[in-house]
């Protein structure tokens, strides 16, 4: 499962904010890995799809769970949306982000 978001957009709406979620899992270890990541892009996205740097955006994380397949989207999902915040929380009040 891959889940990319578009959080909104920075500098008069010429940089969006986006946040990504990779997942994998394991049937024989019943475990589920997400790779998390944040990024800007111009907007509209180009077809280069170039990342810009903030120096702000938090670094990737992976996050790993024992649980069943049944279990995994939703775990996913969760562990997305904190991922989520974590970003959002991390724009800093100068920069002002919109949706």
């Amino acid at each position: 499962m891959s889940i990319e978001e578009i959080l909104g957009t920075i500098q008069d709406g010429s940089i969006q904010v986006c946040a990504t979620a990779d997942a994998n899992y394991d049937p024989s270890a019943e475990s589920v890995t997400v790779t998390l990541g944040a990024f800007s892009r111009r907007a509209p996205a180009t077809a280069d799809g170039e990342h810009l740097p903030q120096p702000w955006l938090p670094p990737g994380e992976k996050v790993s769970e024992h649980l069943s397949r049944g279990e995994a989207d939703e775990f996913v999902k969760d562990v997305f949306q904190s991922w989520v915040k974590k970003v959002r929380a991390a724009i800093p009040a100068t920069t002002a982000l919109r949706t």
